[in-house]
């Protein structure tokens, strides 16, 4: 039998994660897959919870924001090979909600129950790059510097659901006192920055959770991470950095660094933050490593 996975945030949505995979079952089942629904962490549940012996994997379902995305498919990878990996279906309940952005995926409540089970039967998908931060998988986008910081103030104050007001105070904090470290760059083994202060990013996606593209010519299917690095020194630095991303001018701004890898590595002397799709990463040092056309996304 059929078998569709549902991983569900159920506090997404101000409580619709929870409704919508309640329906979502009913759905599917009725469409003759088998249902099995997870509230739990991703990382807490067991290869044989997810299917049976004789069940094929048709879909995974992520009810949430990235955050709950990543972990999703961090599981999956963990679990199964690229050959068995079941096809991943996108439903946006979060903040930024930059993967289902970046697929072209709106799923009303009323449009997923009607389409979704010969969506998942078509497998009308996608392969896309995937890669891993020391050691852990992301989808879009590694951050270091102020972003990574205002990351790490947020989910420091936060105390339950998030929505885009969330981040006021934590940038403003971040504002007022970050210290704008130096760091190190290096790309497939050749140090290309530093050691100087400047904020970094690497990813698969021209995304970012501010609207603005900070990896304007990223492409998700190409085998290759693209490295931004932008020389910020102070305050000053900071507000001219922000106008020129907001323009898409920052690519040509003085001594910018963009490029593309498949091996990324960025260092620091200091306690350096670093985000990782939107969430706290831990600290420098970070090694990336690209994951090629791994994960195939349900596209409508």
């Amino acid at each position: 039998m059929n078998t569709v996975l549902i991983f569900a945030n159920p506090i997404a949505g101000q409580g619709r994660g929870k409704r919508i995979a309640e329906g979502l079952r009913t759905v599917l089942y009725g469409a003759g897959f088998d249902v099995r629904v997870f509230f739990d962490r991703p990382d807490d549940i067991t290869r044989e919870s997810m299917s049976g012996s004789d069940d094929r994997l048709a879909a995974a379902i992520s009810i949430g924001g990235d955050g709950t995305l990543r972990g999703v498919v961090q599981r999956l990878v963990e679990l199964f090979s690229a050959e068995s990996m079941p096809t991943v279906v996108v439903v946006p309940l979060g903040t930024a909600n930059l993967m289902s952005k970046h697929l072209g995926v709106d799923w009303s409540e009323r449009r997923l129950q009607r389409d979704l089970p010969n969506a998942i039967a078509e497998r009308r998908i996608k392969l896309l790059d995937a890669a891993t931060a020391n050691g852990k998988l992301f989808l879009l986008m590694a951050g270091v510097g102020i972003d990574a910081h205002i990351v790490h103030e947020l989910d420091r104050v936060r105390t339950g659901p998030i929505d885009i007001t969330s981040y006021a105070l934590p940038a403003a904090l971040a504002f007022q006192s970050y210290s704008y470290s130096p760091i190190e760059v290096e790309v497939d083994g050749r140090k290309v920055f530093g050691p100087a202060p400047a904020l970094a990013f690497a990813g698969n996606v021209a995304e970012y959770g501010t609207g603005f593209p900070v990896l304007p010519l990223a492409r998700s299917d190409d085998g290759l991470l693209d490295v931004c690095v932008l020389p910020c020194a102070s305050r000053v630095d900071l507000i001219r950095l922000a106008l020129l991303v907001a323009t898409g001018d920052h690519l040509r701004a003085e001594g910018v660094i963009y490029t593309t890898a498949k091996t990324i590595r960025i260092t620091a002397v200091d306690d350096v933050p670093v985000q990782v799709d939107g969430e706290p990463g831990g600290h420098l040092p970070l090694e990336i490593e690209m994951l090629p056309r791994r994960i195939p996304f349900l596209v409508q």
